[in-house]
């Protein structure tokens, strides 16, 4: 565009937005007049309806007090009979008006109240209290600020007399006046939803609000009204925006003259001014729409100004780059027209590469319409912009690296050659674009790759060379700086790495090297470092070459500190060496005390039957031949003895058992433990028919083990729990499986009955400790030795859990699968 036509285009604007403001101010002059009118009549309003509403609280507050001084009277003259004149003198005031009366003595104390929380309340510490007991002994009505009543449990506002006796101050009789019944009184003037009658002390204290009387409590006014700044002054008008709620409003004051409150009305301007919104409002659509006219007929000749402009700069941008192949180029090229900074032409490569469907799409953007908005360096995109296109415009011809965005948020990194050129008298920009997205996230890749194999190298402790045999150029990474302790300034030199080997080894490095370059074949070999000051490290090199033809012209290889690992491995050889010597030693014992508990089983199962048994009989026969001739204690002392030895009977063949459970091959076949457990159940209830037990057994409980010792183990475990819930009046047993992640089956037998102790937990699978008394239960003790001897022998583990009268779970473990024995 010219600077004719842009001067044309400039002028119509000038003159459309001209006439369209002429046209809005006055209007809204107009507007502003009559508003203005309509506010000054609601200012006479507000202030008449505050003296009339005054009026009202005068009235009321001259009630309160009438009905102070009736009860101070009465207090005065009989305060044990106090109370039914009070709650007399408190039925002639309005009902809600007072919340409770209350009366206070010399020191603060509550000593009277309505609501009978006598001696409870200290109000020593309020404003109203103090003031009265400060003012000098002077008769008067005092109106404290509102109060949240710790009694009454809603906002009050307190009025007050002081009880003097002969002249000396002697406590308060108090009113508390309920908030919410002023703001009700002040609600029942006939206002708007959004006008607002607040009564307000002396000291800009929110006594009582007609609307949100709740969040007005404990709020002042600013200290700037005027009735607050000058007290003399007994009404006025003023405009400001609600204090709690921001409406506008006009405000009139009246200044109470018997108690100095004031009394505040005010009228929002959207309420005064609601009837002239029709009438503002079509004011408005008339002035609105004659505005788009003349906004439209403005439009309308500044666009077809401006096609006609931009017509003649693309065609003449067009013609310029057609004659260098513009359309057919398959590089992206875009020109830019440096005066309006928008895109004036492109090709098709250009569209595709910013990801819009036609070149219309393209045309008239600015180049931060397809830019990110920050580039990669924190620059502002638009500030980095101007830079390059001043550089330009410069030197003629630039390339940088840009990252552009595409409008459906994916970014791209492209190369930009951007040159500047005249045509017509015109500067304008053209630039080729290359998406350079992929070799970006290369080189990242790389770096990040770099900097991953650096920190794994240093874990590893692993360092890889390379060595270019053509050139007898050597390279190596940081790590080998570190095995070798060579100074990382040097170059890296084949000798230097000879230096370092063991002077015993380097003939074989050197050997293993050649050979693998000559028979074409990886080396891998472990060698030792000398160190400076006389250490010793271990090193394991591997390598290999590369080839052209018959030569070789590459080698790579890597090198790893092995020094710990070879000091591992030579104290596990050590260590194992020590541990055989200990097992063969520990063998020979446990075969020694093998053959020494072999003859003690025998012993007991041939020497210690016998007199036992001879034991039993001669007490049985002497139960029944002498029977009748011994007396109730003698026939007691034979009982025991036979229940003794039928005890250590008992124990030398649960012994016996376990010593045999020790010795027994186990023999691993499927065992379906529901079934067995339900077996062994329906034995021990015919045992006791008698006994009603609730038993739940989970169904399809499979294990790999010995089924003779599995069903031990089920015998001893439900048959503890068949004993211990004798004397629970509904017995439950339950034998479950509980699920596990680790490869074990877990199994669970729970009972409701006696429980034990976790105390004494230790004890439960040592032989023959017992956690209740033969009494109560009878066994020896051996039973859980049992269970735990079996269950260790599959490879698994058992525990118990009790708690004392509330019953015992016991829980172990079997593989879920044959395990190599």
């Amino acid at each position: 565009m010219n600077a004719r036509r842009r001067n044309l285009v400039a002028l119509v604007a000038a003159m459309t937005v001209l006439a369209t403001g002429l046209l809005w101010w006055q209007s809204d002059r107009a507007q502003a007049q009559l508003r203005e009118q309509v506010l000054t009549q609601a200012e006479q309003r507000s202030l008449q309806l505050a003296d009339a509403m005054g009026g009202q609280v005068e009235a009321l507050i001259a009630s309160v007090d009438v009905a102070l001084q009736d009860l101070r009277r009465e207090w005065l003259l009989d305060p044990e009979g106090f109370d039914p004149m009070a709650r007399v003198g408190l039925a002639t005031l309005p009902p809600g008006m007072v919340t409770h009366l209350s009366v206070a003595n010399a020191e603060g104390q509550v000593v009277y109240d309505s609501l009978g929380m006598r001696g409870e309340t200290h109000v020593g510490d309020r404003e109203h209290f103090q003031a009265q007991r400060d003012g000098g002994g002077v008769d008067r009505t005092y109106i404290g600020k509102p109060v949240h009543s710790r009694i009454a449990k809603e906002w009050t506002v307190v009025i007050n007399r002081p009880i003097l006796r002969d002249g000396r101050f002697d406590g308060t009789v108090n009113l508390l006046v309920s908030t919410t019944y002023l703001a009700g009184r002040l609600a029942s003037l006939q206002l708007s939803d959004k006008d607002v009658v607040s009564l307000i002390d002396r000291r800009g204290n929110f006594l009582a609000r007609s609307r949100d009387n709740l969040n007005a409590m404990a709020s002042r006014v600013p200290s700037d009204r005027s009735y607050l700044v000058y007290p003399e002054q007994t009404s006025g008008i003023y405009h400001v925006s609600g204090l709690l709620d921001g409406i506008p409003r006009t405000y009139g004051w009246q200044r109470l003259a018997n108690t100095g409150l004031i009394m505040v009305v005010g009228l929002a301007d959207a309420s005064v001014l609601a009837p002239l919104a029709p009438a503002l409002a079509r004011s408005r659509a008339v002035v609105s729409l004659l505005s788009v006219l003349l906004v439209a007929l403005g439009a309308v000749v500044m666009v077809l100004l401006s096609r006609v402009a931009r017509h003649e700069a693309a065609v003449a941008a067009s013609e310029a780059f057609r004659v260098r192949l513009f359309e057919s180029s398959h590089v992206p090229t875009v020109v830019i027209d440096a005066q309006s900074d928008r895109f004036i032409d492109c090709n098709d490569a250009a569209r595709r590469i910013y990801g819009y469907r036609s070149r219309a799409d393209v045309l008239g953007k600015t180049p931060m319409q397809v830019s990110a908005a920050v580039q990669y360096d924190g620059t502002p995109s638009s500030e980095k912009a101007r830079h390059y296109m001043q550089q330009a415009r410069r030197e003629q011809s630039i390339v940088f690296e840009w990252l552009h965005e595409r409008p459906d948020g994916t970014r791209w990194d492209g190369e930009v050659h951007l040159m500047s050129f005249e045509s017509e008298g015109r500067v304008l920009m053209q630039f080729t674009l290359h998406d350079i997205t992929a070799r970006k996230r290369a080189e990242a890749a790389l770096r990040e790759s770099e900097v991953r194999l650096k920190e794994a190298q240093g874990l590893a402790r692993i360092g890889n060379w390379q060595r270019d045999l053509v050139g007898n150029v050597l390279t190596w990474s940081d790590e080998i700086y570190r095995i070798y302790e060579l100074d990382p300034a040097q170059k890296p030199a084949f000798r230097q790495i000879l230096s370092v080997v063991h002077p015993d080894d380097r003939e074989l490095v050197t050997t293993v090297y050649n050979e693998s370059v000559r028979t074409r074949q990886p080396y891998d070999v472990v060698h030792r470092l000398l160190m400076k000051d006389g250490r010793i490290k271990h090193v394991r090199q591997c390598g290999f070459s590369q080839y052209e033809g018959d030569r070789a012209v590459h080698s790579t290889g890597t090198v790893q500190d092995v020094t710990d690992l070879r000091t591992a491995q030579e104290s596990l050889k050590r260590l194992n060496a020590e541990l055989e010597h200990r097992v063969a030693e520990r063998t020979r014992e446990l075969s020694v005390l093998n053959r020494e508990l072999e003859a003690f089983a025998y012993s007991v199962s041939h020497d210690l039957r016998t007199p036992l048994r001879s034991v039993d009989g001669y007490a049985s026969l002497l139960a029944d031949e002498f029977g009748e001739d011994l007396t109730p204690e003698g026939r007691s002392y034979v009982e025991r003895i036979r229940k003794s030895a039928r005890r250590m009977g008992q124990l030398i063949t649960d012994m016996l058992r376990l010593a045999h459970l020790n010795r027994a091959e186990l023999r691993h076949q499927p065992v379906n433990l529901s079934e067995m457990a339900r077996l062994v159940a329906a034995e021990l209830v015919a045992s006791d028919p008698n006994r009603q037990v609730s038993w739940h057994i989970d169904d399809g409980m499979t294990a790999f083990a010995d089924q003779g010792l599995m069903r031990v183990v089920l015998q001893n475990l439900l048959g503890n729990a068949w004993k211990y819930t004798a004397q629970s009046a509904d017995a439950v047993i339950a034998f479950t499986q509980i699920p596990r992640s680790d490869g074990l089956l877990e199994f669970c037998v729970r009972d409701n009955g006696a429980g034990f102790d976790m105390a004494y937990a230790g004890q439960l699978f040592e032989p023959f400790k017992r956690l209740h008394a033969h009494h109560e239960f009878e066994g020896t003790g051996v039973g859980l030795t049992t269970v735990e001897r079996v269950i260790e022998r599959h490879g698994g583990w058992v525990r118990g859990e009790g708690v004392v009268g509330e019953g015992a779970a016991f829980f172990f473990t079997l593989p879920a699968r044959e395990t190599l024995r």
